[in-house]
């Protein structure tokens, strides 16, 4: 493609170099020709005063003239000839029946009146305008006349063509022989210099594979084909675990050698398949035809292969869907990389294993998020918790819902994402403003439970409170509201801790959300002593029926009696779950009901407005028994004033 632009830009330069040197040379040529024609003339008038100076009178001199203007006639081109007296009188003509009459024009009137002479196209109005005319003044007998000749433009037009048929073959002449002499001198040299240098552009200097330019501009194509075709496309991405301490610890020369090897095992992969350096120590490898069983198996290969010459990389695996984008893609193999180095590395990972656990993150995601929160485009629900003892409403937990113009899958999705842009913080204000904004009537010992990030509270640990002012210019006491943060988080615990307290200090209640599903959940109880342990749905969902969930149901709930906290099981969806609940008593513990409140689609969904009444489920699920009167566990807020005496020198309550 370079070769032919550079032929092209050859040709065309040199077509225009002899286009302008073609008009230039056509235009001298048009004037020297004009230039020859007059010369002629005057050469003429003065041979004409010449003779007319030996006549013996003005009559025979004009008749000498007439004679003469006859030879000129039978020159080639020449349309007539004529004498013409100050009274614009011929008197003299090649023509004999002009002879006698009137001849004026701008060039003719100009020469009797001043003595100029004219040598161009034709003036006379009446005459053919491309015909060229000559116009000279003589004296004749002491008299001044003008002689006026007029040339036939056919015959300047032959004459000009063949000058022109000859400037042209010395033109291309020119620009074939100019051509090949540019590709022998250094046109050659120069397309190849360009295809060294473009390969070097798209080539990994140290392991001569593609690098990152070369899979930006194939990647997109590749999935553009596979689309269009309906075929199978894999995308493996590679780490090598702990190039960082190779390169510490035994020199670059020896990390280099590392990647080299990496790259030479790529190399012998399956034909067809693709292999990139597209980073430091990352590599991408395209798998067309590959479905995702085929996908699993090349990247347990590579892990292998490499794991035999004393390389242990970690491997990212994902494959192409209906409607999947290539950033998506991409971003599906990084989130399996990122689980095989999180899993201690030397492993593979396919994106279908972790699909539920994470999300992912892509550019246009990211911008979607963005636009959320600029344009504030989300509503605030609210979804009841009760007292399973009293089955009176214990709190209202409030819920943002994005719009769903932006696509995102829910909350989870707007905060995971929100996070990873660095503007969690913002949407968590927004979120919480709204929230007191539109709250509905509650009852004086309803509960508020908020929603916030850890992110955000670890943020916040050395900021000014921000929290309290709002919460009291919406005409509420921090004490009727509950903070929630999620177990799962990875955020610096102190901090977190160390905001949970403050806002503990200022009159706030706390809850610890997701418990069962992290892996800090007996930690963060131990450090939050929290007045509230909401269970994930997961585990409640599971308890009933698995041994495993119903374990750490039993240990959770059990750890956090122990610490007076209020039990709330969340994802509470059905009559049969609701009784499971109710049915872990004194039987298995030997101490009050565990599991104290419940929440869910089956107690309630979230809305915008209050439910007056309770749900028939909460009836309908009664024990048939009920506790003896000393094991009655006390109200939704006993708890909370049982936790408040336990803060030193606490008093809001």
């Amino acid at each position: 493609m370079f070769g032919v632009r550079m032929v092209l830009a050859v040709a065309v330069t040199f077509l225009l170099i002899g286009v302008g040197g073609y008009l230039a040379l056509e235009h001298e040529l048009a004037n020297q020709q004009i230039a020859d024609f007059a010369s002629s003339q005057r050469a003429d008038a003065k041979s004409f005063e010449a003779y007319a100076a030996h006549a013996p009178s003005r009559a025979v001199a004009i008749a000498d003239v007439d004679r003469l203007l006859d030879a000129v006639a039978s020159r080639p081109g020449t349309l007539e000839a004529t004498l013409i007296t100050r009274h614009k009188v011929i008197v003299a003509s090649t023509n004999d029946a002009t002879v006698g009459t009137l001849d004026s024009d701008q060039p003719i009137d100009a020469t009797l009146a001043r003595g100029l002479s004219y040598a161009g196209r034709e003036q006379d109005p009446k005459a053919d305008r491309r015909d060229f005319e000559f116009v000279v003044p003589i004296t004749v007998g002491g008299t001044r006349y003008a002689y006026a000749v007029t040339y036939d433009h056919r015959s300047y037009d032959a004459q000009l063509a063949r000058v022109r048929t000859i400037v042209a073959v010395i033109a291309l002449l020119s620009l074939l022989g100019g051509g090949v002499v540019f590709y022998l001198v250094g046109g050659r040299r120069l397309m190849r210099d360009h295809r060294t240098v473009l390969r070097r552009a798209t080539r990994d200097g140290l392991t001569d594979l593609p690098n990152t330019r070369a899979f930006q501009d194939e990647f997109p194509q590749a999935v553009a084909s596979s689309v269009r075709y309906s075929d199978a496309l894999a995308l493996a991405l590679l780490d090598v675990d702990d190039f960082k301490l190779i390169n510490d610890r035994h020199g670059h020369q020896q990390g280099d050698a590392v990647l080299k090897c990496v790259a030479e095992v790529l190399r012998e992969a399956r034909p067809g398949d693709r292999s990139y350096r597209i980073g430091g120590d990352e590599f991408a490898v395209l798998l067309p035809h590959t479905d995702a069983r085929g996908a699993r198996v090349l990247a347990e290969r590579l892990s292998r292969r490499l794991s035999d010459a004393g390389i242990e990389v970690s491997v990212g695996v994902s494959c192409l869907r209906p409607g999947l984008q290539a950033d998506t893609l991409r971003a599906e193999a990084d989130s399996a990389l990122y689980e095989a180095k999180r899993q201690g590395g030397g492993r593979a990972s396919h994106f279908d294993d972790i699909r539920d656990r994470v999300v992912v993150t892509t550019a246009e995601r990211r911008e979607t998020v963005r636009r959320l929160i600029e344009e504030q485009r989300f509503t605030i629900v609210f979804q009841p918790i009760w007292d399973l003892e009293r089955e009176a409403l214990l709190g209202l937990e409030a819920l943002m819902r994005p719009d769903p113009s932006y696509g995102l899958s829910g909350p989870a999705e707007a905060f995971d994402l929100a996070e990873q842009i660095g503007r969690v913080r913002q949407l968590d204000v927004m979120c919480i403003e709204e929230a007191l904004r539109c709250v509905p009537t509650i009852g004086p010992d309803v509960l508020l439970f908020l929603n916030l990030s850890p992110l955000t509270l670890d943020l916040d640990a050395e900021a000014d409170a921000w929290l309290q002012p709002l919460v009291e210019r919406a005409g509420l006491r921090p004490e009727l509201v509950v903070i929630e943060v999620t177990e799962r988080f990875g955020a610096r615990t102190e901090a977190v801790v160390k905001r949970l307290r403050r806002l503990r200090e200022q009159g706030f209640q706390t809850a610890l959300d997701d418990v069962g599903t992290g892996n800090s959940g007996l930690e963060m109880l131990r450090k939050i002593d929290a007045e509230f342990v909401k269970l994930d749905r997961s585990i409640v969902a599971a308890a009933s029926t698995e041994p495993g969930a119903r374990a750490v149901l039993m240990a959770m709930a059990t750890f956090a009696r122990q610490t007076g906290a209020f039990v709330i099981a969340e994802g509470v969806e059905d009559g049969e779950t609701l009784a499971f609940l109710r049915s872990l008593d004194e039987r298995h513990l030997a101490a009050e009901r565990i599991v104290r409140g419940g929440q869910g689609f089956g107690l309630g969904r979230p809305s915008r407005e209050l439910e007056p009444q309770a749900p028939a489920m909460l009836h309908d699920s009664r024990p048939s028994a009920p506790p003896n009167e000393g094991e009655r566990p006390a109200g939704p807020l006993s708890a909370a004033a049982s936790a408040a005496r336990r803060r030193a020198g606490s008093s809001r309550r």
